[in-house]
């Protein structure tokens, strides 16, 4: 936005935004890669970063297990989270997330938050970002049988906001969130800056039908039909 502007909102499309975690309020991708590298390396598997991206990011557990010969789901498991839980205060939050978080409080957004990540995890960042009161629903893996691309977390915080997927726009980074939101009837924008470029292919993301891409929190608003700049 520039300077002095403020934001109206002319015809309502959306009451209900929806956040991925991950890769999409904070940059933590590259702490969830290095989790995996080390939980890995502790079976004596040596994986390297382009190999960890592509064999375990977005797949069961029991699949990494069985194609490596880990020894059981909760001891790889219990290693990569604690990873994550070591190295997550090397996770910022993205340029410009803050504020479209203020611009949603003032328009009366209802805001959630749908990740694969542990509640713990998730609970402290937003603790201590001072962000936690933002967001009315929190689902994370702790709260649902089935993770994304499945859209049961979807549905689960769409119940707990008393919202529905005609009006609710579904935020993230990856495949998996495209898929869930997708599967739950709701529109999907994709976030994808700079930093992902490591991390994933623009194009093979496009497949998967966003409704909109999005490079920076700046950009949000100008692509969101019924927000106008006064």
């Amino acid at each position: 936005m520039r300077f002095n502007e403020t934001l109206n909102m002319d015809t309502q499309q959306y009451d209900t935004i929806l956040f991925d975690f991950d890769g999409t309020l904070t940059h933590s991708l590259p702490v969830w890669l290095k989790a995996y590298q080390l939980a890995l390396k502790s079976f004596g598997v040596d994986l390297s970063a382009d190999e960890v991206m592509r064999e375990c990011f977005y797949r069961p557990w029991d699949d990494i297990i069985a194609q490596y010969g880990l020894p059981s789901r909760e001891q790889f498991s219990d290693r990569v989270k604690q990873g994550v839980e070591e190295s997550f205060c090397e996770a910022e939050l993205f340029d410009g997330v803050r504020k479209v978080l203020d611009d949603c409080q003032s328009l009366n957004l209802k805001l959630g938050i749908v990740t694969s990540s542990n509640r713990n995890v998730v609970s402290d960042f937003l603790q201590a970002e001072g962000l936690a009161d933002y967001f009315r629903s929190v689902v994370t893996a702790d709260d649902t049988t089935n993770f994304k691309p499945h859209p049961e977390p979807v549905f689960m915080a769409l119940e707990e906001l008393g919202s529905t997927p005609q009006k609710s726009l579904f935020i993230g980074d990856s495949f998996v969130d495209m898929l869930a939101s997708e599967s739950a009837g709701c529109d999907r924008a994709l976030f994808f800056p700079d930093e992902h470029h490591a991390f994933y292919c623009l194009e093979e993301l496009r497949a998967y039908n966003p409704s909109f891409v999005f490079h920076n929190y700046c950009e949000l608003w100008t692509n969101l039909p019924g927000f106008r700049f006064v």
